[in-house]
């Protein structure tokens, strides 16, 4: 069923019962009774009464595999909003739990001076609530679905607004929980209003591609099924076709036409089992041949949203250009409904799966710390859309330990990935066993070693324009404020030393790699006995005490004296 057909109250009930039998038939009938009560004067845009859309939301829930109380908030997710109803209807109607996920979902009411603000404070609430109760963003992202399914009665700029939303806010997030045939199908609706010229032409030039290669497509497909048959492997095999939206993306990202993409077909085979899926990738390499550089291993390497399969391309019958895609019957209900095929009935108290997906928007919560912290709609909604984007770059521990992290971070996001006080404490990082700038952009592969020292060091406001994590940028803001915030202290530094070639440049060296602004330096030189005195400025002393050990590592320096500096 398809998000506008029609749906009537036993669809909901027997998609519920299909994927969970411990359904509370009564409690989703009643919810279904008091939205229908309260919505009873409304009516869509599209003219329909508006019961239609809760209940197609319920529906999708259902599908979803989840409990009585998150369908009967799919029911209710407008009545506080859009009625009379309160919070207190709901709860003392159904109980805390039902109306906690309704809250969750319910847009904020009050003013705003601006869209942004809106928008920002709105995220921020729903993400709040999703912390609680996963519960709550998949009830939103079921809520999405149907409203981009039925933009075609709004106005244009509604739809744009509403189109752009999806594919930057909610798309992300379900590709971050997993949930792709979500993804694809919240990208797709969006893309005919974001760019109707595009999706018309790349549907027609689609067509126009299936139809030219469904025989050679159909004719690979065949010679693998007697080649696993041979093999006595059991898999399920499909020819699939590129998402309209990744079609348009990968085009644009690569600035070609859709005659140079190479994985817009692909032929996905689906295996009992991990080893079968090794046994499939070696009878595959063994009858076609493999096209360099496009082999990935997904099972070896999991994407951060769990996503598990390999993925190569391959030149099939008649030279036709195909991904295969092999994975386990259990990788590709996971890679289709995410955190949902995990956990059919989501509680409060969280399964470990249920956290393992959390963990990966991990990145939010750190948002939500940043916008508190600036106080500005426009960075909050900007670092929200670098931590959700889908594209990742996926790199090493020196200890062989992947880390995921949006595309475009630095030395710097991975060291505030790893720990607060790495990232604080950073002096420069090894990529690959050679040192470079902590502000490097990080790629796929790169071997990633952090250098720190003992203390904290000074930040530099410029990092904040190259990290694209919300930790990153929330603990540099948290840690300028520290500095910004204290007086800087003057020291005179006195030093005793015999006489050598680049004596000077030697100690102003250290100084320098210590980011300690010299602000007098005199030289007092008698015969081979050199007095230098030394004014610098500093909020930590602690930097002072570095230099001074590490100056003291200069064999030709006798003494060294630290004193407050006082000017005349």
């Amino acid at each position: 069923m398809g998000e506008n057909d029609k749906v009537e109250l036993k669809d909901i009930i027997r998609e519920a019962r299909r994927k969970n039998r411990n359904i509370d038939k009564a409690m989703i009938e009643k919810a279904y009774k008091y939205a229908a009560e309260k919505h009873k004067d409304q009516r869509r845009k599209s003219g329909e009464p508006y019961i239609i859309h809760p209940m197609h939301v319920a529906y999708i829930v259902a599908r979803f595999g989840l409990d009585t109380p998150t369908i009967c908030a799919a029911l209710l997710h407008d009545v506080v909003e859009d009625t009379d109803a309160t919070y207190e209807d709901i709860e003392e109607m159904f109980n805390v739990e039902v109306a906690e996920i309704v809250e969750g979902v319910t847009k904020l009411t009050q003013l705003f001076i601006t869209a942004e603000e809106k928008q920002a404070e709105n995220f921020k609430k729903m993400f709040i609530a999703m912390e609680k109760d996963i519960r709550v963003i998949l009830l939103k992202l079921a809520d999405r679905l149907h409203n981009i399914s039925t933009l075609q009665y709004l106005k244009k700029d509604r739809q744009l607004a509403i189109a752009k939303e999806t594919v930057e806010f909610y798309a992300p997030i379900a590709h971050k929980l997993g949930m792709y045939d979500l993804k694809m199908k919240l990208q797709d609706n969006s893309f005919q209003y974001l760019h109707p010229e595009s999706y018309k032409k790349i549907t027609k030039e689609l067509e126009k591609k299936i139809e030219d290669n469904k025989e050679y497509l159909d004719r690979t497909k065949l010679r693998i099924e007697k080649e696993l048959k041979k093999e006595r492997i059991a898999a399920i095999i499909s020819v699939e076709t590129k998402h309209l939206y990744n079609i348009y993306k990968k085009m644009k990202q690569k600035n070609c036409s859709m005659d140079q993409l190479k994985d817009l077909f692909s032929i996905k085979i689906i295996t009992k089992n991990k080893r079968d899926c090794y046994k499939v990738l070696g009878l595959i390499n063994n009858k076609f041949t493999m096209i360099p550089k496009t082999f990935v291993d997904y099972i070896a390497v999991p994407r951060n949203n769990m996503y598990q399969a390999i993925h190569e391309i391959i030149i099939g019958e008649r030279g036709v250009i195909v991904e295969a895609q092999i994975c386990s019957y259990e990788m590709n209900i996971i890679s289709k409904y995410g955190i949902t095929s995990y956990y059919r009935h989501l509680k409060t108290n969280k399964s470990h799966e249920e956290n393992e997906f959390l963990n990966k928007l991990a990145g939010v919560h750190e948002t939500l710390e940043l916008n508190n912290l600036t106080g500005d709609p426009n960075v909050f909604l900007n670092t929200l859309k670098d931590e959700l984007f889908d594209d990742e770059v996926y790199v090493f521990t020196p200890k062989g330990n992947i880390i995921a992290l949006p595309k475009g971070s630095t030395a710097l996001d991975f060291a505030y990935y790893i720990h607060t006080n790495m990232g604080r404490q950073i002096t420069g990082c090894k990529i690959n066993s050679v040192n470079m700038p902590i502000t490097t952009k990080l790629k796929n592969g790169n071997i990633v070693e952090i250098l720190a020292g003992n203390s904290d060091c000074m930040p530099n406001r410029e990092w904040l324009d190259c990290v694209k994590t919300a930790k990153a940028r929330r603990e540099i803001i948290s840690l300028l404020k520290e500095y910004e915030g204290k007086e800087k202290n003057k020291y005179l530094v006195k030093v005793e030393a015999k006489d050598k070639i680049n004596l000077v440049l030697d100690i102003t060296k250290i100084f320098a790699i210590h980011k300690l602004n010299i602000l007098v330096f005199n030289t007092d030189i008698n015969n081979d006995d050199v007095k230098i005195e030394i004014v610098v400025e500093t909020r930590k002393v602690e930097k002072i005490e570095t230099v001074k050990e590490k100056l003291l590592e200069i064999p030709e320096i006798e003494d060294i004296k630290i004193e407050d500096y006082k000017e005349e």
